[in-house]
Order: C-alpha cells, then sequence, then structure tokens
C-alpha cells in the first residue's frame, strides 16, 4: 500500500483479518478518526509476521483470532518473542465463544478486546473507536515508548490531604494490631490479566488473609481468567459467587459484569455480593464500589495494589478508606504497566505509601499481613 508524504505523519494502524469484507468495515471506521490511517492490511497471521519482519512502522494493530496460515495468536507469540512493543487491539468474533483464546492472547500482550458485530446497531463502531482511542492514550502515556521515568517523590497525603512519611507510615502499619483481620484488595483493567500472573501465583499457600481482585472484564471472561491464575498459583483462585463467605487464602476474581461487594456473615465473618447494580464511571466490577464496601466491614486493615489500567478506579475508594481505616496501598510502577492511569491517579492523590515493580507487588503485600 503506497503512502502519501500525510500519511506519513500519521499514526499507522495494521489491520489483520482473513475477511476482506472485515477489513473493508474497519478500514471505513478508522477513517473516521483525524490524524490516523490504515497503513497495511494483511489476510492472515503470516502475511502481518511478514510485514514485521520487513520493520514497517505501526502504532497499532487490529487483529483477528481465527485465521488460515497463522492465527492471531501466532501473531501474538512472534510479537512476544521477538519483543515487539506495539498496541495489539483483538478483534473477532470468537472474543466471547473462546475465552480461553482471548485470554491467551491477553497474556501474550494484547492490551484488549472488541467482539465482532454480529447485527446492525450492536455498538461495534462506537466500541471499536474508543478502544482504538485507548491504544493511543496507552502510546502517548508510557511503556510502549521509551518515556522519561517519573520521578518518585518520597511523599504521601493523610485523610486530610497533609504530606507524611511514606516510609515512616508503612513501619506503623506493620507492626500496628495483629495479622487474622487484614483483606487484601489488587485493582486493575487494561493490561491487568498479564500482570495478575506476576502477582497471585507469588502469593504464599498460607497466607493469612482473603484477597480479593476486581479486574476490569465484562460478562464471561472472568471465570476462565481465575481457572487459569488458580492453575498458575499455590494459593485457590475462584470467581466470586453471590453468598460465598471469605475465607484465609483464597483470592476471589470479582465476577464481570457485576458489582461486588462484602457484607457481615455473623460472628466476625464476612461473605461477598454479587449482584447487577449499574456501572460506575462505565466499570461494572468497580473497585471503589467494592472498596466502600469495606468501610462498614469488620475489616481492620486493608492492603491494597492499584495494577496497570486506564483511569482513575481505586483512588475514591482508598481516600474514604483512609479516614476510618488503616490502610497501606501500593501502586504498580510506570515503566512496568501497560497503561499508566491508576497507578498515577492514586499517586498523585496521595494514597500510595509504596510505587514498585510489578514482580515486587505480591512479597510488598504478603510482608504487610503475616
Amino acid at each position: 500500500m503506497q503512502m502519501t508524504e500525510k500519511q506519513e505523519k500519521m499514526k499507522k494502524i495494521l489491520i489483520v483479518d482473513d475477511s476482506a469484507v472485515m477489513r473493508n468495515v474497519l478500514s471505513v471506521i478508522i477513517k473516521e478518526i483525524s490524524g490516523v490511517c490504515v497503513a497495511d492490511m494483511a489476510e492472515d497471521g503470516s502475511v502481518a509476521v511478514q510485514f514485521l519482519k520487513e520493520q514497517r512502522h505501526y502504532d497499532l494493530i487490529l487483529l483477528d483470532i481465527n485465521m488460515p496460515k497463522l492465527s492471531g495468536v501466532g501473531v501474538l507469540e512472534f510479537m512476544y518473542k521477538n519483543n515487539y512493543k506495539i498496541p495489539t487491539l483483538i478483534v473477532s468474533s470468537n472474543a466471547s465463544k473462546n475465552t480461553a483464546e482471548t485470554m491467551r492472547a491477553l497474556e501474550l500482550g494484547a492490551f484488549d478486546f472488541v467482539k465482532k458485530p454480529g447485527f446492525p446497531g450492536s455498538g461495534f463502531r462506537e466500541q471499536l473507536l474508543e478502544k482504538v482511542h485507548c491504544a493511543f492514550r496507552i502510546n502517548s502515556e508510557v511503556n510502549y515508548s521509551e518515556n522519561k521515568k517519573m520521578d518518585y517523590e518520597e511523599k504521601g497525603a493523610d485523610s486530610g490531604g497533609t504530606p507524611v512519611s511514606q516510609k515512616s507510615r508503612r513501619r506503623k502499619l506493620a507492626v500496628s494490631g495483629s495479622a487474622g483481620n487484614d483483606i487484601i484488595v489488587i485493582a486493575s483493567s487494561t493490561g491487568g490479566p498479564k500482570a495478575l500472573q506476576s502477582v497471585i501465583p507469588k502469593f504464599p499457600v498460607n497466607i493469612g488473609c482473603p484477597i480479593v481482585v476486581v479486574q476490569h472484564m465484562p460478562e464471561g471472561f472472568t471465570r476462565s481468567l481465575a481457572d487459569r491464575l488458580n492453575e498458575m498459583s499455590q494459593c485457590d483462585v475462584r470467581e466470586a459467587e453471590d453468598g460465598a463467605v471469605l475465607e484465609n487464602g483464597v483470592a476471589y476474581v470479582a465476577k464481570g459484569g457485576y458489582q461486588l461487594r462484602v457484607k457481615s456473615a455473623g460472628r466476625g465473618g464476612h461473605q461477598l455480593s454479587v449482584d447487577k447494580d449499574a456501572p460506575r464511571n462505565g466499570l461494572r466490577p468497580c473497585a471503589d464500589i467494592f472498596l466502600e464496601s469495606l468501610l462498614d466491614s469488620g475489616y481492620e486493615r486493608i492492603v491494597c495494589a492499584v495494577l496497570t489500567g486506564m483511569g482513575s478506579d481505586a483512588t475514591s475508594g482508598l481516600v474514604q478508606l483512609r479516614q476510618a481505616k488503616e490502610v497501606y496501598a501500593v501502586g504498580q510502577s510506570q515503566e512496568s504497566c501497560v497503561v499508566y492511569g491508576m497507578p498515577r491517579a492514586a499517586y498523585r492523590a496521595g494514597v500510595v505509601d509504596d510505587v514498585a515493580e510489578l514482580t515486587e507487588v505480591a512479597g510488598l503485600l504478603t510482608k504487610m499481613v503475616m
């Protein structure tokens, strides 16, 4: 595909799909975005790999999963092995039918997925445009390009906004009270399914508290995520179920398409509430909603990690919790995030006590509860 001088200055997209009709549909939608062009189109994964080997530059790849010769997962495996850090969005009719393949694509670095339209007016165009814009925000924020690292300051804020020493506050939390009345909460979004594989499997089998994961995913995918993490982990990992009594040493993944809360189960116990309450800020599950439910719980210390993701979910909940509970929070480092949105929001609000590489997160959380 010959490019004009004007196109050379635009953000470039590679479309990979074995359907000529779908390639045309995607191209028409992409043309609606100012400053963006379709640089190349590939009819299967092997052609896409050849384009990459020719060192053609792309700012985003739109990738189907099921294709002849080489699948979308095969393309992602090639990119992963050869360190191609190009934001990739899965566009597939099988995204919701074959969750295992979609989860594998996310593990290999695809940042998100959108299901191909099954009928007119399905909202496909709007979803695609939103996620393409998200991809370009990722590019401008972090990690897919060599951005200048944030100069982390040794500062925080108490509930009134007064700066405090993070190190002294962490030491105080570590020695205050006794373990046994704690809960670990992990909030994540874009890039989270892969990031969680560097956190959950590192918790010891005897960790003395429950773990709750609020990962932004649609309905139908969190069971596969929980099953995959369970295969990799020492502790049990389950998809959250309504009425489930929280157990120490068990990690519960919030159910996609539902809101998750904690409520009293009597005799000092706690159970989960899973319901179809409305999304907040477009999110269901929403970490803020879960964290707010801990305000009236018997948990005395909340130990939290805010991982990669767009937006600011978890920040408001942590701000409120710090006014009533002992809270320790770690934010994933900018360098190790797919998108440095949620951790940055929490850091800027002064509710983060530590900033850590992804590989260090589980150790910090474990130290606080054991």
